[in-house]
């Protein structure tokens, strides 16, 4: 049960400085409750198995059988736990949701069952998987001596090492209600969740609240490494990811709006964009993806995924792409700028739609805490598009032409590489 899931609903009160944000505004009939606790640190496969023993015996077993895998997640930074349905059952999601704090206590059998389908899920979700297996990699040579550089799920090895005095060790540290952040979403008052908590027996998560946040990065000394997965069977692809340190550093929300903007102005045929350079004045590739995003305040990552048109070798694309990258690093004309701008307005939503307003601060709010960031106010983010300007995307750019580390995976068999 990896990675986050998709959340859709509404807007409403919360309060940043207590560990309950309420998410109120639509009116589909639906209301979600999300708690999630920061996995102190450790990002290795403990918290993977932890979640999986807390989750399974208390909860899956009495919901329907589709969400035994769908209603708790592992991160890199935290471990969550959510239930949805009409909001006169809200008192009842609470109630099962709580048994995540009660210390683990299961026949050790069933631990070592959970333990086997973690293997199969490494199997489902690694093997026979040159991009998973490549991500993996490359993330443990980028984010070298940092804790997101472990494994979420972990090696075959590794799993089969997990034992449940360790699982109940790590719950007992991480699962109590200090440490715990709750998100409640739907159509529902202030009063009624404080009712609900209270019917249900919901432990207090203020009365000793401890701050929480993602634990500290530091970028490893500039290195490129390159990866091989020659899979005879795999189209063939490559992916260039590079992490660097920016000068200066930069509001993590307002950041993200950079990155998100530069990301759109590389991802044109515009002057200062790589389209035109890799795939419309010269055919280099037949596609490629590119995403920018930050670490933290001080750090961005950028990811390069692309298929070489026919008959260009990985070494060409590489050397092209590069070139490319470095030109568009001297700085993007205004005028690329100011047009990309006008359409990354939908980076945002319309902010005279109460109910799309609504469903991207559920989704902004859930992904914060999702990785220990407290969430700001709607007032706050309405300001930021108004704070980014064309100097901010070109400090961007010269950023990821600056030294770094460089991870450069080859997916497939090319006969020319």
């Amino acid at each position: 049960m990896l990675g986050l899931l998709s959340f859709i609903v509404w807007y409403g009160f919360y309060d940043c400085r207590s560990s309950i944000l309420s998410v109120l505004v639509s009116r589909d009939g639906s209301t979600s409750a999300h708690v999630v606790f920061s996995s102190g640190n450790r990002s290795t496969p403990i918290a993977h198995y932890t979640e999986h023993l807390a989750w399974r015996p208390n909860i899956g077993k009495n919901s329907r059988p589709e969400d035994r895998d769908s209603n708790a997640w592992t991160n890199d930074y935290a471990v969550g736990y959510w239930l949805s349905g009409p909001p006169e059952d809200l008192p009842d999601m609470l109630r099962r949701l709580k048994v995540v704090f009660d210390p683990i206590d299961l026949p050790k059998e069933f631990a070592e069952t959970e333990r086997d389908i973690i293997l199969r899920e490494y199997d489902w979700r690694m093997a026979n998987n040159p991009d998973a297996q490549a991500a993996e990699d490359m993330e443990a040579f980028l984010y070298d001596g940092n804790p997101i550089a472990a494994s979420v799920i972990g090696t075959p090895d590794q799993i089969k090492a997990l034992t449940y005095d360790d699982a109940k060790a790590f719950h007992a540290e991480t699962h109590r209600p200090e440490r715990a952040r709750l998100v409640v979403s739907g159509d529902v008052t202030e009063r009624q969740l404080a009712k609900a908590m209270e019917e249900a027996g919901f432990p207090d998560l203020d009365a000793n609240r401890e701050d929480i946040a993602p634990p500290p990065f530091t970028l490893a000394a500039p290195e490129v490494r390159t990866f091989r997965y020659p899979d005879p069977n795999a189209a063939l692809r490559m992916t260039w990811r590079k992490v660097v340190t920016l000068p200066e550093p930069v509001d993590f929300d307002l950041l993200e709006a950079q990155t998100a903007l530069a990301r759109d102005i590389l991802d044109t045929n515009l002057p200062g964009g790589l389209a035109g350079p890799l795939r419309f004045d010269v055919f280099v590739t037949k596609s490629f993806r590119i995403s920018i995003a930050p670490i933290n305040e001080t750090h961005i990552e950028f990811v390069f995924s692309a298929e070489p048109d026919t008959g260009i070798g990985f070494a060409v694309m590489q050397s092209a792409f590069e070139a490319a990258l470095a030109a568009s690093a001297e700085g993007v004309p205004i005028r690329t700028h100011d047009r990309v701008g006008d359409r990354f307005k939908g980076f945002w939503p319309d902010w005279s739609d109460d109910e799309e307003t609504a469903r991207w601060m559920v989704d902004y709010t859930l992904s914060r805490v999702s990785v220990l960031r407290e969430p700001k106010s709607e007032r706050q983010i309405r300001k930021i598009h108004a704070q980014i300007d064309a100097s901010d995307i070109n400090t961007i750019l010269a950023g990821l032409a600056g030294p770094g580390r460089t991870a450069i995976a080859f997916i497939g068999t090319y006969p020319n590489p």
